[in-house]
């Protein structure tokens, strides 16, 4: 079958440093292994005559509206879901959610299939490369968007060895923390395979509508503890595997529990790895793709 890629990411110099990029990077590798063809066209190039068997809509920042052509309208909804309507979701033949939580929800909402269909990692991007080198030190990986990030501000109360990497942190902490505005995709492995924890947190609306977000899967795949702040999505997934926080007291407890019980948050973020290696990679999500294509062919 032949696939589109709709990806939201510009065709600029920024486009390395979207996110969506490298999620429709990576299901292109996969799915092209399984002997599928596929071409991607960004957001600039989005509303062309091209024709497909597929079209495939990451779902982040921006909308797209289907053609009603012969083509297998798929969207995977993965950030922004407050800002789908249900008549968007609608135009859709297949709709995936990567949240278990809000799938559930828009299956009785909706007249479509819905199915959970959650963010993950690229095993042969993202593994533990270093497993005899001692791990040091505290990181966060993200931009700020203007707004503070608790476990971030939290950490240097706490005088905790924090390295930041996003933009925008200037305005609320010590440039000492910063390191960069960006680290490209390519060095993470070695970044995460180094680091002794990072720090996490998701955006309210992730949070509300229980979207998990992929730096979570990038990290425990490189065997890096997470210190997360409470998802209930996350937490069924990994209740032991993650430490959580809810407000400052807790996220203490953590710092407490890496500080005096290191090995066995390894050992547990170990199982995590093993998990996510069988069940979270573009490798599994891109044979799920194919499957629910030709499942909808025979059914309709």
């Amino acid at each position: 079958m032949k696939w589109i890629i709709k990806n939201p990411s510009p065709t600029d110099y920024r486009q390395n440093k979207w996110g969506d990029y490298h999620i429709g990077r990576c299901l292109t590798k996969y799915l092209t292994r399984l002997g599928e063809k596929v071409e991607t066209d960004y957001y600039t190039d989005w509303y062309n005559k091209k024709k497909s068997d597929v079209v495939l809509v990451l779902r982040g920042k921006y909308p797209y509206k289907p053609n009603k052509n012969s083509s297998i309208n798929i969207m995977w909804n993965f950030g922004h879901p407050e800002d789908v309507t249900k008549k968007e979701y609608e135009a859709y033949d297949i709709i995936l959610i990567a949240s278990k939580h809000y799938s559930s929800i828009l299956k009785k909402q909706l007249n479509k299939p819905v199915f959970p269909f959650l963010l993950c990692t690229d095993h042969e991007e993202f593994y533990n490369k270093n497993t005899d080198l001692e791990r040091k030190g505290f990181i966060f990986v993200g931009n700020t968007r203007g707004v503070k990030r608790d476990c971030v501000l939290w950490a240097i109360e706490y005088k905790l060895p924090l390295k930041v990497w996003g933009r925008g942190w200037e305005k609320f902490i010590d440039k000492k923390y910063i390191v960069d505005e960006y680290i490209a995709n390519e060095k993470l492995v070695n970044l995460y395979s180094k680091a002794k924890v990072t720090l996490n947190n998701h955006w309210p609306d992730m949070l509300e509508y229980g979207f998990i977000n992929n730096r979570v899967f990038d990290a425990l795949a490189c065997g890096l503890p997470v210190i997360s702040d409470y998802s209930e999505e996350l937490y069924n997934l990994f209740p032991k595997e993650i430490l959580y926080y809810n407000n400052k007291k807790e996220f203490k407890k953590c710092i407490d529990e890496i500080n005096l019980n290191y090995p066995s948050v390894i050992e547990k973020v170990n199982r995590a790895s093993e998990i996510i290696i069988n069940e979270y990679t573009y490798e599994k999500r891109a044979t799920k793709l194919i499957q629910l294509v030709k499942n909808f062919k025979i059914n309709n």
